[in-house]
């Protein structure tokens, strides 16, 4: 019976019209009351800037980013994340390949270098539980150097700790 009163309301009518549902009370729109504030306070609206036009360049900047920040493409910010996913799922081989295409990438970016030496370093992979046959410390020193090269200190310590 349920299939019938389901197939009713879900299916046109006979003469292939929906079937009308009743007619409902609507409630009443809420009451707001008028602003307190003189005219002069009422903040102005900024007007909308016609489609297919950009707004000058002097109201684009990130209040957020760094300058540095932003002359990242957005490629190397998205292959940093897939390989950070992919190191702690324990994907050493994967978070690897976006490492160093992050580091292709943004040829000047330490934090590149450093990750991608992460997937290198006989230290780091044992906390992924990475089998040991990943490990390669010669290319792992490669990009710490790299990195160190770069400018970024914490590139020192990983170089210090690498046996």
């Amino acid at each position: 019976m349920a299939a019938g009163l389901l197939a009713g309301l879900l299916l046109p009518g006979p003469a292939g019209a929906w079937p009308r549902l009743p007619d409902m009370p609507r409630a009443a729109a809420p009451v707001v009351p008028a602003q307190a504030q003189p005219q002069s306070q009422i903040p102005i609206q900024a007007q909308a800037q016609p489609p297919g036009t950009a707004p000058p360049a002097s109201a684009l900047p990130s209040l957020v980013l760094p300058p540095a920040a932003t002359a990242e493409p957005p490629i190397f910010a998205s292959l940093m994340r897939m390989g950070d996913a992919a190191m702690v799922r324990g994907d050493i081989t994967r978070a690897r390949a976006m490492y160093e295409r992050a580091a292709a990438t943004v040829p000047d970016s330490a934090a590149a270098a450093i990750a991608a030496g992460k997937t290198y370093d006989p230290n780091i992979l044992p906390l992924f539980g990475a089998p040991p046959g990943l490990a390669d410390a010669a290319r792992a020193r490669g990009w710490y150097e790299r990195a160190r090269a770069l400018g970024d200190r914490a590139a020192d310590g990983l170089l210090a700790t690498l046996r």
